[in-house]
């Protein structure tokens, strides 16, 4: 993995990004595979967020009030009908593994035996944090409720500083400080782990200002070799928002790592104690309080080994915890359940709350599911969705007016049905890269409604005189191209995935259909995802779905050679990471191009015939994109600066259509209606979620409610 350019240690593989994404993968438009726990997505390199889900705010998230209660009293004196809520993890305790630096990552489950660093807000993108107070309508002896999580509140020092400021009250369960010596210390490992010790230029930029503050900064230029990185307020504020890391193991664990690390002295002792570090397993038993070490945090806990089965575990409520007395749940029990044991889990009530939107196309149906599970809320996700990823080494792909037919060769509208119903997914009404939420709260309907828009029904007029325009004719009923040589690309959809690949299936009929070849595959997770990584062998596909997910607008306006997210631009095809671009590049690793010509009307598509990658317009303004996803980021700018820097960059991607992004999507929520008590769909008691799991952050707050009857409503 990439070193950080933040500095940052807190490493996230490609295996624990995709768990933040499974918890969609039932109701929505993510591509990873379904039944994954809720985890972390990597930033830039690993870092802490800024091109992920933050809080759009700038005031440090949502308002903390004081409560009238404290969460002091008892959530309720009469008896409950039952005392714990059951959920499901995809992996097992022969394999469980809390060592996030191995081989094969077995860490699914860790977010429910850690503290919540904050909690995510799924309607607003706003973050909140310890303090913050809820009102809470299902719960019969408390009006509202205050949270605790980790951190605190931020704070930032423009251009390069930021702040965590932690909940002094966050422990361990063996009782020892869950403090920022703790953190940095863990991110400090994974910062060595990633061989960042004798990179040129590299620094960790992580200290413990004090036992409760993590300090974190932005290159300095501190070091020969290293230039400094300073940027602008919301790219830095979006750091220090950052909810998307890995919970620390106990320093207990990472302390002879870290000092083996700080005395190597060549890449090869690093390399050495990396791979020892790597065969390190944290089981189940060994953080187990009676049996272990204590090494887990937050407010259910791992007790002993007689409350791990083969089938689940339980864990039980500490009762000293800040947020234990806001409910009567006593325990949670966690399924080992792949993709497949939790639909049958699901069908059998054994499953309490769960991610996903209840509709006839969902993992999660109604006709599946006992009347007494129901879905309890539903939202629109203002930055997820999904998109059609076009790589520009394939001949074809290259050629403007090709890639432009294509897009208007296929009905989008129902590839959208087919893959996710019109009950969670709906089609993009722009085309700039961001989803509808995002252009109508950033641009004027005025320049929207300029901007040129592809067709969303299939317009074969439109792609036969694109592909007209191509040089291609067809022979036969097959498009060739201006050679004699067969239209044809590859298209692939992560086989885990049933959305992805029931809405390729129909993009493949459609091309088809119209006399373009389509080589139709559905690989593994892991293999899909090596075909989309810029490193290591490269990229090795044509055309794929994914999704469209980073939560910032900066952060998809922007440069970035990473497989798990997609950027307006790659990464650099020549430097020795292909993380950034660079400055000597006129390409990135998709081969699309850095300088480029756009036409000087907003919502023109002229080009010239047989346009290839680079076109020379009649009446075209040069513009170096490297340049301008880089000026995003600088400090000193206006806001109308910015905004005009988001114009061309959603005039490149409307006029070259780079990929094409189709698709937002809508999640959702079910749960236990008979047992447990729910406030209505629209109570902020629904609004928060560990990164997109509301499962984990309602029941790890005291959110959730036990009944004291049966009674529930049938479903509709």
């Amino acid at each position: 993995m990439p070193r950080d350019p933040n500095g940052s240690g807190s490493d996230l593989s490609r295996r624990q990004y995709a768990q933040i994404l499974a918890g969609l993968s039932a109701a929505g438009l993510a591509g990873c595979p379904s039944g994954s726990g809720g985890g972390d997505t990597p930033t830039d390199g690993g870092g802490g967020g800024e091109d992920t889900q933050t809080d759009a705010g700038g005031d440090g998230g949502d308002t903390p009030t004081e409560s009238d209660d404290g969460g002091s009293e008892t959530a309720t004196a009469s008896q409950a009908v039952t005392d714990t809520v059951r959920v499901a993890v995809n992996n097992s305790p022969d394999v469980f593994n809390w060592n996030p630096w191995t081989p094969q990552d077995n860490t699914y489950g860790d977010n429910w035996m850690s503290e919540l660093n904050g909690l995510n807000n799924v309607h607003t993108k706003t973050n909140a944090y310890s303090g913050t107070t809820v009102p809470t309508p299902h719960k019969p002896d408390h009006e509202e409720v205050e949270l605790m999580t980790w951190i605190e509140e931020w704070t930032v020092n423009e251009p390069y500083d930021w702040r965590h400021h932690l909940d002094d009250r966050a422990s361990f369960w063996n009782g020892d400080p869950y403090d920022a010596p703790t953190l940095v210390q863990h991110n400090h490992t994974a910062w060595f782990f990633n061989g960042n010790k004798y990179t040129e230029g590299a620094t960790f930029n992580e200290e413990a200002e004090d036992q409760w503050t993590r300090h974190g900064w932005f290159d300095k230029g501190t070091v020969p070799e290293q230039d400094p990185n300073p940027v602008a307020k919301p790219i830095i504020e979006a750091q220090a928002k950052g909810l998307l890391f890995n919970p620390p193991l106990h320093t207990d664990f990472t302390d002879p790592y870290h000092e083996q690390f700080q005395d190597a002295s060549s890449a090869e002792e690093v390399s050495s104690v990396s791979d020892e570090l790597a065969s390190d397993r944290v089981s189940l038993q060994r953080i187990a309080v009676e049996e272990g070490e204590g090494w887990g945090s937050g407010m259910y806990v791992l007790r002993n080994m007689d409350d791990v089965g083969s089938e689940s575990m339980v864990l039980r409520k500490d009762d000293d915890h800040p947020n234990a007395g806001h409910t009567n749940v006593e325990n949670v029990e966690i399924f080992w359940a792949d993709a497949s044991r939790r639909q049958t889990l699901a069908s059998n009530g054994s499953i309490d709350f769960n991610g996903g939107a209840v509709t006839p196309s969902s993992d999660f149906n109604r006709e599946m599911l006992p009347d007494h599970m129901q879905e309890l809320t539903r939202w629109l996700n203002a930055t997820l969705g999904t998109q059609w990823l076009m790589n520009w080494h394939n001949p074809h792909l290259q050629r403007l007016w090709v890639r432009r037919a294509l897009v208007e060769a296929v009905d989008w509208n129902a590839v959208v049905a087919n893959g996710w119903g019109e009950e969670t997914g709906q089609t993009t009404s722009y085309d700039t890269f961001l989803m509808d939420s995002e252009n109508e709260s950033t641009f004027s309907e005025e320049f929207l409604d300029s901007l040129h828009t592809y067709s969303r029904d299939q317009n074969l007029e439109n792609a036969n005189q694109y592909m007209r325009n191509a040089g291609y004719s067809k022979q036969g009923g097959q498009w060739v191209d201006p050679n004699g040589n067969q239209a044809t690309i590859d298209l692939t959809a992560q086989s885990g995935n049933s959305s992805y690949v029931q809405a390729a299936q129909t993009i493949r009929a459609n091309l088809a259909n119209w006399g373009f070849g389509v080589n139709f595959s559905t690989p593994g997770f892991s293999t899909w995802s090596d075909s989309l990584n810029p490193e290591g062998s490269g990229l090795n596909y044509d055309t794929s779905l994914f999704w469209s997910d980073t939560a910032t607008i900066f952060g998809k306006y922007n440069d970035r050679g990473a497989w798990w997210g997609e950027a307006l631009l790659g990464g650099s095809p020549t430097a020795g990471s292909v993380f950034r671009l660079t400055e000597e590049d006129d390409r990135d690793t998709q081969n699309k191009p850095v300088h480029v010509q756009l036409p000087e009307e907003v919502g023109s598509i002229e080009a010239p015939d047989e346009a290839g990658i680079n076109p020379d317009l009649e009446n075209g303004r040069e513009v170096d994109m490297f340049e301008v996803v880089q000026a995003i980021r600088e400090p000193g700018a206006s806001q109308e600066e910015v905004l005009e820097l988001y114009r061309t960059c959603a005039q490149y991607y409307n006029y070259y259509l780079p990929d094409f992004v189709f698709a937002q999507s809508l999640s959702g929520t079910w749960g236990n209606v008979r047992d447990l008590e729910w406030p209505g769909d629209g109570a902020r008691a629904l609004d928060y979620a560990r990164n997109v799991n509301m499962p984990i952050g309602t029941t790890l707050t005291g959110l959730t409610q036990a009944s004291t009857d049966t009674d529930y409503e049938p479903p509709e």
